[in-house]
């Protein structure tokens, strides 16, 4: 109970989702195409059952410890602490233009795709000003992600994985 105040910013709304998709549609537009990956090689040498659990492993990072950590890292903190030293007294939805480009410059240089990660940062931070909630900025990489899972499973595109 001491902490509830700190989570208080964790709300969500469909907008967000809708943000996801739109990154989504980003990312497989800036995807090159790739029909080899080593993650495939990998999958195929493990057993049946081991290959499962690893995929199990992968979604459930991609989908769930991944958009936590990164939206909490990038838009909880990040962000604002471009704004301000004391961070924790600046409103999840206060605006600069220095830390709107900064902070998704950073993100997208932590993945492959650089400039896909780039406008998707910029659009987590859209979705975090919007309302002012963290869910918002967490939700939107986690439909954005798992949709990529699923593509990833759908169409066996393991490259997208790398």
């Amino acid at each position: 109970m001491h902490f509830h105040r700190g989570y208080s910013g964790l709300g969500w709304s469909w907008q967000s989702v809708a943000m996801g998709v739109a990154v989504f549609g980003v990312w497989m537009m800036l995807e090159a195409a790739s029909d080899t990956s080593p993650v495939e090689a990998g999958l195929a040498a493990l057993p049946y059952w081991a290959a499962g659990i690893w995929l199990f492993f992968r979604v459930a990072g991609s989908v769930i410890t991944v958009p936590v950590a990164e939206e909490l890292a990038f838009r909880g903190y990040l962000i604002r602490k471009l704004i301000a030293r004391d961070f924790e007294n600046v409103p999840l939805n206060r605006f600069t233009w220095f830390s709107f480009l900064l902070s998704p410059v950073l993100f997208g240089l932590l993945h492959n795709r650089w400039l896909a990660g780039i406008i998707a940062g910029m659009l987590f931070a859209l979705a975090l000003y919007r309302r002012g909630q963290l869910g918002d900025a967490v939700v939107a990489p986690l439909a954005a992600n798992a949709l990529i899972a699923a593509y990833v499973h759908i169409y066996a595109k393991w490259a997208l994985w790398l």
